[in-house]
């Protein structure tokens, strides 16, 4: 589970919690001075005096930084949120770039200046940034809605007067409000390791400490050397699209309400996944809607055990789950695709006094339907790496004469 691999990155000082939110990423850098003829500062140590600043400071979208020690860019600076250029004077402050689909050059904010300045002016533009963008905004599309400077010019020139000369009289406010959250920070996922009740909350299934390996649910195979869950079938392929062989599959079934935890064990707005015999279920505590909600785990379009993490929400009145992988959507009510045709077994939930209970078939008869070993997903070839498969086949190449490939080759 997470934690254990947060334990075991902490204890050798790999710290990495604050990257996985909205936040900033790890800060990208060239070798600059210390190892390179045309480095001119010290692109290295700033990178990780930049990143100790502003680690888990949550913001409206991600944000990712770089510091180049030449005008050579190898740290790509300029295609970043924020990055800086090392000149023989100090550094080039860049704001308002990104890559992917649509690459933004960021645009020169300040130049020649040392690094607490630097420090300094990107303590006011991020806080800037968090205080007045939209949600799931990048600092690239929230700065080209800025207006222009007082004097003309684009967006750039009214962050210059802003966060450079103070036009709006508000630098004192954004140095406060951005010291404040870096003086707060701590690793969140540190505190999860050692804290036992919120590490419960990483349990692979509420309802019991059994654990389902990865390999349970999906085939592994051997790649350079290394261990990786083989490819997804292409769809139409086997194991993709299932299907059970009734849409009410169980309505003749003899069931039973089945305990599977109390409600303090279910989190709210999201799914929490059970187990019952070898099938995984996934419980979906809707506060929104004053419901719950019980589905199978497995995401019929790839056979991946992922629904309880997909995000809840709402379509035209009716509660929804969208699948985290491919974001495919079911209603949770009755578990019809909402953009598809396929579907999900449901189950009834019902609260009493602080227990939760499913209406369940038995286990024999979910197991057949959906255990997990029986929709695991496998590989369509076989690695046949140092084999005696592949030594025979290439023994045999080796072996055949040297006249009947010519032969073949004249089409005799």
């Amino acid at each position: 589970q997470l934690p254990d691999i947060w334990e075991e990155l902490g204890a050798v000082g790999l710290e990495s919690g604050h990257a996985y939110g909205k936040a900033l990423r790890t800060v990208k850098s060239c070798v600059g001075s210390t190892w390179c003829r045309y480095g001119v500062q010290d692109s290295v140590g700033f990178a990780i005096r930049v990143e100790n600043r502003y680690k888990g400071v949550r913001s409206p979208h991600k944000t990712k930084s770089a510091v180049s020690g030449c005008v050579r860019e190898c740290a790509e600076a300029q295609g970043k949120d924020f990055g800086m250029i090392a000149t023989e004077n100090g550094y080039n402050l860049y704001v308002g770039g990104n890559g992917g689909v649509n690459p933004v050059h960021a645009q020169l904010l300040a130049t020649d200046i040392d690094e607490d300045t630097v420090l300094k002016y990107l303590d006011r533009y991020l806080m800037y940034y968090i205080l007045t963008a939209d949600r799931l905004e990048r600092t690239a599309p929230w700065q080209l809605k800025l207006p222009g400077g007082k004097n003309g010019g684009g967006p750039i020139e009214h962050l210059k007067e802003v966060i450079i000369e103070d036009s709006l009289g508000i630098c004192e406010e954004l140095d406060r409000r951005m010291q404040f959250l870096v003086d707060s920070y701590h690793d969140e996922w540190a505190e999860v390791v050692k804290d036992p009740a919120r590490r419960a909350k990483f349990k692979q299934f509420v309802n019991t400490d059994e654990n389902q390996p990865r390999e349970d649910m999906i085939e592994f195979i051997e790649q350079r050397g290394q261990t990786r869950p083989t490819n997804w079938p292409e769809d139409g392929a086997s194991q993709t699209n299932w299907k059970p062989d009734d849409t009410d599959i169980f309505s003749r079934s003899e069931k039973s309400w089945v305990s599977v935890g109390k409600t303090s064990d279910f989190a709210p707005n999201v799914g929490s996944t059970i187990l019952y015999g070898e099938s995984q279920l996934a419980v979906f505590n809707n506060v929104l809607h004053g419901e719950w909600y019980c589905t199978q785990n497995m995401c019929p379009h790839k056979q991946a055990f992922v629904l309880s993490q997909g995000i809840l929400g709402d379509a035209d009145g009716v509660a929804k789950v969208a699948c985290p992988l491919h974001k495919k959507q079911f209603g949770l009510a009755d578990g019809q695709q909402l953009d598809g045709d396929l579907s999900l077994i449901t189950f009834q939930v019902k609260i009493e006094g602080d227990e939760v209970l499913v209406e369940l078939p038995s286990e024999v008869e979910v197991n057949a339907i959906l255990g997990t070993s029986g929709l695991r997903v496998t590989s369509s070839c076989m690695d046949i790496t140092g084999t005696d498969l592949e030594k025979d086949i290439l023994n045999g190449v080796k072996q055949v004469p040297q006249d009947a490939t010519s032969a073949a080759a004249k089409g005799v």
